[in-house]
């Protein structure tokens, strides 16, 4: 078909789904769009609810395509309140927990390995069955300082990182999902963060370093290692992406890049990250994608950072969950009009705050005039070792979450059937405690033929 043609088949199916969205409530079933009739089998009854089913794939696609934007103390899509409820997925670009097979990229000291496709793609389906809109995502950004990072060494690139983050990035969009993407990590874990860019500046400096030495405070101050840093976030944001065309710094799928993992200074949670450096990244990631949102990667609300205007999200994490804090945080930065998230939160119930009178403070937010708290996200979510569909990938920080486990305890299903209960409540929508099952995909991977309306 020609191109002429198909912007023409375009044309008409976007003029009859609009068309239809508007007889919804108005109009009688015989006032059909010429186009729906055309292609409607001769005979049939076309009701102006069938009607309204030709708009929902193509506002699915124009949901997709737009960007979530911040609105003062909201978040919006298409004009809409978004609510980013959703789940830490931080090995989706480099893992940890899983030894692959001989002769597939591993690199034994780190215990690094790629996830195969189907581990993504289960995830993904694992999140839309629990109603979640958000995935933070940490080595989809973090990748430095071994040989399978996107930047193994100073200045050196390994393109072949890429493809693990091209396809989690693929499917989070086919799946209506979206990202938000940490910079860099606070620590010194296998994926790299900050403690890796001070070495290659000269900086012989461990994570593991007790106390930290002043030094730690030059990842924020000395010209040479932020050069370093600003020229990883411009390779990663200007790499286009092979299954979407786009650049990351084009795609709508991520809304927000986080300027780090729970940084802070020398001591841990002493909030002492300068302001001049986070402008400086907030500016430069908008300056490479102006529709990105940034995120304060602060280890908790620094209130000093509240005149930076860069900064879209505010956000702060809960070990245990403590609804004390979370009032203070979220009446804080509703001050600043700005959005607040619950990047973090444990979910298990072990200790702290019942989970339920969190998300009750959430969601009580929502029918507010200045509703600024977006959301929470879990950590953490694993599944299977796809394509061994009968092995869960275990992790041993005592809050993976393992959706349809058979060895969950009935305390643990309680909590997860909490969790996608909010997640559907922040939608107006209600689901009552049953967790519905999860397909594993086993050997097979959905291509470019997968269409979710889900968005």
């Amino acid at each position: 078909m020609a191109v002429k043609s198909i912007l023409l088949l375009v044309a008409s199916c976007l003029a009859a789904s609009t068309h239809a969205l508007s007889l919804r409530r108005s109009t009688p079933a015989n006032a059909i769009p010429p186009f729906v009739s055309s292609i409607s089998p001769s005979g049939s009854e076309i009701t102006k609810q069938i009607i309204s089913t030709y708009a929902e794939p193509i506002t699915a696609d124009y949901a997709r395509n737009s960007y979530v934007t911040r609105e003062g103390n909201e978040l919006q899509l298409m004009g809409e309140p978004w609510t980013a409820s959703g789940a830490n997925v931080y090995w989706l670009g480099l893992d940890e927990n899983v030894i692959p097979p001989a002769g597939e990229p591993f690199y034994a000291p780190f215990n690094a390995s790629y996830p195969t496709k189907g581990r993504t793609t289960e995830v993904m389906n694992t999140l839309v069955t629990m109603g979640a809109k958000l995935i933070r995502a940490h080595t989809l950004g973090v990748s430095v300082g071994n040989p399978l990072s996107l930047s193994p060494d100073v200045g050196v690139y390994n393109d072949a990182a890429f493809e693990p983050m091209d396809w989690a990035i693929w499917q989070a969009r086919q799946h209506g999902l979206r990202l938000m993407i940490p910079l860099t990590d606070n620590y010194d874990y296998y994926h790299g963060g900050k403690f890796t860019f001070l070495r290659w500046a000269g900086y012989n400096i461990s994570g593991s370093d007790n106390p930290l030495p002043p030094d730690t405070l030059k990842f924020y101050t000395d010209p040479k290692v932020i050069t370093l840093f600003k020229n990883y976030i411009q390779y990663l944001l200007t790499h286009v992406n092979p299954y979407t065309g786009l650049s990351y710094a084009e795609d709508p799928t991520i809304i927000a890049y986080e300027t780090g993992n729970e940084l802070d200074g020398i001591v841990w949670g002493d909030k002492n990250v300068p302001n001049d450096w986070i402008r400086e990244i907030c500016q430069f990631v908008k300056q490479l994608g102006p529709n990105k949102l940034c995120v304060d990667g602060t280890y908790g609300v620094n209130t000093t950072h509240f005149h930076i205007t860069e900064i879209d999200i505010f956000s702060d994490h809960f070990y245990p969950i403590n609804v004390t804090l979370l009032e203070s945080d979220i009446a804080a930065v509703q001050s600043a009009h700005r959005v607040y998230l619950a990047g973090e939160i444990a979910w298990t119930g072990v200790s702290g705050d019942p989970l339920q009178s969190f998300y009750d403070v959430i969601l009580k937010q929502q029918n507010s005039h200045t509703p600024t708290v977006a959301g929470s996200l879990f950590w953490s979510l694993f599944m299977h070792n796809v394509p061994d569909c009968s092995t869960f990938v275990r992790h041993n920080d005592g809050f993976a979450l393992y959706y349809g486990d058979p060895a969950n305890t009935a305390q643990t299903n309680t909590q997860i059937s909490t969790i996608r209960e909010h997640y559907f409540a922040m939608q107006n929508i209600t689901v009552d405690s049953y967790l519905p099952a999860v397909a594993c995909p086993h050997n097979y991977i959905p291509g470019y033929e997968a269409e979710y309306t889900y968005y």
